[in-house]
């Protein structure tokens, strides 16, 4: 992977068994300010180097982190309740970037991306056509 982030959540309980989600950001779709933090939380408490935690209780929530800067990569599992509020704050950092930072632009779009919205298009355009 390029510099950016993923951050999968493991530990739902659902009927049809347990949930993961995932989500991924390149560092082209998170904004400069975002990263800036989230790097520099990363560095001072020591993440690319931090041993893994204990593992987790069959009902908690785990937060599996992959941060790849700079050509260092670490994939941390971090698991919920926290163990220290600087844990907290990173996750907090990551879902920051993941969640309202999503820069979408001709160079950070996939052809999946624009697909998508081509089609979203169409059907709006269709829908507006009907509806005249």
């Amino acid at each position: 992977m390029t510099d950016g982030i993923v951050c999968g959540i493991s530990g739902w309980f659902t009927p049809h068994g347990v949930r993961y989600h995932e989500d991924r950001r390149r560092i082209e779709e998170i904004a400069a300010e975002d990263w800036t933090a989230l790097l520099a939380h990363a560095d001072t408490i020591g993440f690319f180097t931090r041993p893994q935690p204990a593992p987790a209780p069959p009902e908690a929530r785990i937060y599996h982190l992959q941060i790849t800067a700079n050509g260092r990569t670490r994939e941390l599992a971090i698991n919920d309740p926290f163990e220290s509020p600087e844990l907290a704050k990173i996750v907090s950092l990551t879902r920051r970037c993941l969640r309202d930072r999503r820069v979408l632009t001709s160079e950070t779009m996939t052809d999946d991306d624009v697909a998508r919205l081509t089609a979203s298009l169409r059907l709006i355009e269709d829908e507006l056509g009907e509806s005249r």
